[in-house]
């Protein structure tokens, strides 16, 4: 049996449990840098005079930043190594924050709210890839699931955080705190966050085998005497983001990015404008919050019912219903915007069916491809994703502007839903090497079969 065969059918070490858990950390700080602008943006409005428009290009850099990180340099992990990636991305980080806590003029913030979006983005694309390769098939989609939370958590807990900061600070101490929290993390990635396995299988570089055994060694298993041979006359992967489209994968990018851009423009609509269409509907500032805390605290639910379902049940079929649930909760939201108590429920159902939805797309991501392409792959299609959550809570502004009613604002959100749906259904089974250079390409036996017959 290879390694990764192995891997796959063990049961999980706590090495592996303690690799998910750095990851989901890792997440959680992304969640927090994502929205601490948000959650200071009335007091560096205050205090810098900010124009409607200054502070909306603000609040999207990070977002901006990170579907370039996403699609141009998480791809570098398929060169230097994911954990090499992650660590610079994790520095990066740390020296985002800290500078934009000082930044002395908009423009400085700006440019560094870029560069950490951009850190974030092409972190989080190798996050997913860490989690999917260190996780056993039986497993793999609720460890993904799991570490899904670290966003939506970071921003609960962030919000509670900054709001008690800005009570006795200027708004620069949310800042120095992201930038505290994330250099904490820096020596405990350093230290105990492995390469891939499966990258240093495939890149081969000098010492590959005695690093692969060390890392098997901490994960319980035997090690290995030498790497499996690779085919006569085989060539080292190529790498690039070409390579995602070749061999009969373009299909299959273009429907997962679609899907992705979908599920991620509808999130963030819903994250971004619940409070305030719901205010609009003539509710107070207090209950359209409490709509925003119910629809983050629905999206932590929501990542914990796939890790539960996503084990249980066909991936792609599971992942298509989510994607049809969140388009039915779209639905009642709409209906409903106008009496409080079952808005507030929908809010809690539109944030646990689309975050469930993003799990999926997490779960998904990483197993449609070899590894030499992996980090690749995640990168682009999360990055398109992303390019999404730029637009969606702009064209939400234009149409509150336009005059259009809140309820009616979602309901046009349940088109992209559904046409995600259709993405995910049409992806057909992956193009997959054998052995140690990819990740088994579904996470349960039932997945597998369901790929199988959909070819």
């Amino acid at each position: 049996m290879d390694i990764k065969a192995r891997i796959e059918s063990a049961p999980m070490s706590r090495a592996q449990i303690g690799i998910v858990a750095i990851c989901l950390a890792l997440n959680f700080i992304d969640g927090y840098d994502v929205l601490v602008m948000a959650f200071s943006a009335s007091a560096i409005t205050e205090s810098w005079s900010l124009s409607g428009a200054q502070l909306g290009i603000l609040i999207s850099s990070a977002l901006a930043g990170m579907a370039i990180g996403a699609i141009f340099v998480a791809q570098l992990a398929d060169r230097i190594g994911r954990r090499k990636m992650v660590l610079i991305a994790t520095a990066v980080i740390t020296l985002g924050m800290f500078a934009s806590a000082f930044a002395p003029t908009y423009e400085v913030l700006l440019a560094f709210r870029v560069l950490t979006g951009i850190a974030v983005g092409s972190m989080q694309s190798n996050l997913n890839v860490l989690v999917a390769e260190y996780s056993n098939a039986k497993r793999r989609a609720t460890a993904v699931s799991i570490y899904s939370t670290g966003q939506p958590i970071g921003g609960v807990i962030g919000g509670i955080i900054v709001a008690a900061l800005l009570v006795h600070f200027e708004w620069h101490a949310g800042f120095i705190f992201g930038g505290i929290i994330t250099l904490i993390m820096l020596p405990i990635v350093y230290l105990w966050l492995p390469e891939s396995i499966d990258y240093l299988d495939a890149k081969r570089p000098e010492g590959a085998r005695e690093k692969i055994n060390t890392i098997l060694a901490r994960l319980g298993q035997a090690t290995v005497t030498e790497l499996p041979a690779r085919a006569a006359g085989a060539l080292a992967p190529k790498t690039g983001l070409a390579e995602v489209f070749r061999n009969g994968q373009a299909t299959k990018t273009i429907l997962l990015a679609i899907a992705y851009m979908m599920i991620m423009g509808s999130f963030y609509f819903a994250n971004s404008w619940t409070p305030k269409l719901l205010s609009q509907s003539g509710y107070s500032s207090t209950q359209g919050i409490q709509a925003g805390v119910l629809f983050s605290i629905g999206a932590i639910i929501g990542s914990l019912v796939f890790a539960y379902i996503g084990a249980r049940f066909s991936l792609k079929r599971t992942l298509s219903v989510m994607f049809v649930l969140a388009a039915a909760a779209f639905v009642f939201f709409g209906a409903f915007a106008h009496e409080l108590t079952p808005a507030m429920i929908a809010a809690v159902l539109v944030g646990i069916f689309t975050n469930a939805a993003i799990a999926g797309m997490f779960s998904i991501g990483p197993v449609m491809y070899e590894t030499s392409v992996r980090a690749t792959a995640v990168g682009f299609i999360t990055g398109i994703g992303r390019s999404a959550t730029i637009v969606s809570p702009i064209l939400a502004g234009a149409l509150v502007d336009a005059g259009w009613a809140p309820g009616s604002i979602y309901f046009l959100f349940v088109v992209p839903l559904l046409v995600g749906a259709v993405a995910i259904a049409m992806v057909r089974r992956p193009v997959l090497g054998t052995g140690t250079t990819a990740v088994a390409a579904v996470p349960n036996l039932r997945a597998s079969e369901e790929l199988a017959e959909s070819r």
